[in-house]
């Protein structure tokens, strides 16, 4: 890519699509979106990325939609863990100092989709209501747009696009024509979720994350309701149901945990089910085409951190295009590809107990040397910037955490915090 892009084919309709449409179209350069409207159905309003970070904030002002989000959204001013009945752990965003806003937003995600959308649209972007049809061009690393799809984008290009973005997201539209393969995390695990009319929570507004007998369970408070999510090893599956609705249902009530947290929660939604939802993309440009959000790769929803990197990604990719460097294109891949490996380490630390072992180490030590503890705040300012989004930002604050969860877990045992299969 040594010539100046100047258009770019997005496929896609979601957050990070419009998001990367929307930069582009400031940065002078002419986007088409191609995307396929959802079905108005109970089921569509059930998405992953329900809750935000702290870390988002700034996107959503760089885009003009924060007060939109605000009125229909519940203000979230903290996390809440429960790995344990004597181990719980809170992060209050106002204890943390890092720099970004002290709050962030859960979102009914239907509604927030429309609003970038829309965001789009008063932008200027020109949105076509149907799929691209795209072809490998045979011999090449490149695809083009089918005749039906450049008439369809009216005169925004002057034959082919410069670029073609892949943002459909899990669809993974490029890679399964390009025979690109995605790596897949370890755990083989199922997340059902729903709404339900109302659950136990520690603080309100704080997304809970919770350990049950088998896997673990998401709290999202949403206006007028709560988002349910049920994390568990596939194999337990069948004992609870024949159909997604019966395991939810069951889940509910014979989890030790859930039953005393959900206890009496009414459904109000269908449940929604995702078997695939930690895969990275082997290979995220090539000669024409690059992916950009889920596309490029997704992650365990533990630490609401998805939806985030797919809208930093998006930021990033519209000032490489700006740029249009070979350079610049590299230190996107090198971009997307450390955040998305530094992301899954948490995880892998997360499911295997270290992680919060060292959160309990951390305790104690802070109790035990409260003194110095005020000097070197590392609890709430290294370990709490997990749950604001900005572990990532810093090579130096994910090395300091790699240590010390690497140094706690010959302190304590941390196979007692492990999240059981």
């Amino acid at each position: 890519m040594n010539k100046k892009i100047k258009t770019v084919a997005i496929l896609g309709g979601g957050p990070v699509a419009c998001t990367l449409a929307i930069q582009l179209l400031r940065k002078d350069i002419r986007p088409v979106m191609f995307y396929v409207p959802k079905q108005t159905t109970q089921l569509a309003t059930l998405l992953v990325g329900e809750s935000t970070v702290p870390a988002i904030v700034p996107i959503l002002q760089l885009l003009g939609v924060e007060d939109e989000v605000r009125a229909y959204s519940e203000l979230k001013p903290g996390a809440t863990v429960n790995m344990g009945p004597d181990h719980n752990f809170y992060f209050h965003f106002s204890q943390i100092n890092n720099g970004l806003p002290q709050y962030a937003y859960n979102i009914p995600r239907d509604r927030f989709d429309a609003t970038l959308l829309e965001a789009a649209r008063k932008a200027g972007v020109k949105v076509v209501e149907a799929a691209a049809k795209v072809e490998k061009i045979e011999g090449t690393d490149k695809v083009k747009l089918s005749d039906e799809s450049l008439a369809a984008a009216g005169d925004v290009f002057s034959g082919q696009p410069d670029l073609i973005v892949d943002a459909t997201g899990r669809l993974r539209f490029l890679p399964k024509l390009l025979g690109i393969k995605g790596i897949e995390g370890g755990r083989k695990d199922t997340a059902l979720f729903a709404h339900v009319d109302k659950t136990q929570l520690d603080f309100k507004g704080h997304v809970h994350s919770t350990r049950l007998d088998h896997g673990w369970s998401w709290r999202i408070p949403l206006p007028g309701r709560t988002s349910v999510g049920i994390v568990i090893p596939s194999e337990h599956l069948p004992k609870f149901g024949a159909t997604k609705e019966e395991r939810y249902d069951n889940l509910l009530k014979q989890d030790s945990v859930l039953s005393k947290v959900a206890a009496g929660a009414k459904r109000l939604t269908p449940v929604m089910e995702h078997a695939n939802y930690q895969l990275v993309s082997e290979r995220i440009m090539g000669e024409n085409w690059v992916l950009v959000g889920d596309t490029a790769g997704f992650i365990d929803p533990v630490f609401s951190s998805g939806l985030l990197i797919g809208l930093q990604g998006a930021v990033l990719l519209a000032e490489t295009i700006q740029k249009g460097s070979p350079a610049a294109f590299e230190h996107y891949r090198v971009e997307v590809t450390r955040h998305l490996k530094i992301w899954h380490g948490i995880v892998d630390s997360f499911y295997d107990g270290k992680l919060f072992n060292a959160a309990l180490v951390g305790e104690k030590l802070k109790k035990k040397y409260p003194l110095f503890f005020k000097v070197v705040p590392y609890f709430e300012n290294n370990f709490g910037r997990i749950f604001t989004g900005a572990v990532s930002n810093v090579p130096f604050n994910i090395e300091v955490m790699r240590r010390f969860v690497s140094w706690s877990a010959g302190k304590e045992d941390y196979r007692t915090m492990r999240i059981y299969s």
